[in-house]
């Protein structure tokens, strides 16, 4: 199967190799932390590269915060390395239904960006993540805004409509 890497669902960051045979450590970045298990085919790249490996995974296990991948054809930690920073993901039929409440990063660019008055203020360019909190990026007519994503600020996102509601009035005059 030959994926576009946009089609991709994120699943996990690869950190770095692990031990001596080839296994690599793996932050989850999904709701369903035992969804390792499943894995049978992943697919790696760069962040918001374009540029896709394939891999086929022969075991998996998990501590409490992380994953642990051995893959085919990588059997040692100098042929794991070029994995570091990677992104990992599965396929597009490999999308899970979300929860009530949640949405995956990927709908969001290109979404409508509506303010508190009702107003179309831009797009959503990407979700920025910063290691402490994630950010909307918007395009709108003064620039690309950062948004901080909570509820302070992010009051719905709609992805039947492709439209989300912001409130962003305590960035008037500081952002824009």
């Amino acid at each position: 199967m030959s994926e576009t890497s946009n089609e991709l669902i994120l699943v996990g960051v690869i950190q770095k190799p692990y031990g001596l045979l080839g296994e690599i450590k793996v932050k989850p970045e999904t709701f369903d932390f035992d969804r390792h298990k499943q894995l049978k085919q992943v697919y790696c790249r760069k962040r918001h590269g374009e540029e896709v490996e394939t891999l086929a995974v022969r075991a998996t296990r998990a501590d409490d915060r992380y994953w642990y991948l051995k893959f085919e054809d990588i059997k040692t930690p100098e042929a794991a390395a070029h994995l570091s920073g990677m992104e990992l993901c599965v396929g597009p039929e490999e999308k899970l239904e979300l929860p009530k409440g949640m949405v995956y990063f990927s709908d969001l660019p290109g979404m409508k960006a509506i303010d508190e008055k009702g107003e179309e203020v831009g797009t959503v360019l990407e979700v920025m993540e910063t290691g402490v909190q994630e950010f909307l990026l918007l395009k709108t007519s003064h620039g690309e805004i950062p948004v901080p994503w909570n509820d302070q600020y992010v009051k719905k996102i709609d992805v039947e409509t492709k439209i989300v509601e912001l409130d962003l009035s305590m960035l008037r005059g500081i952002l824009f």
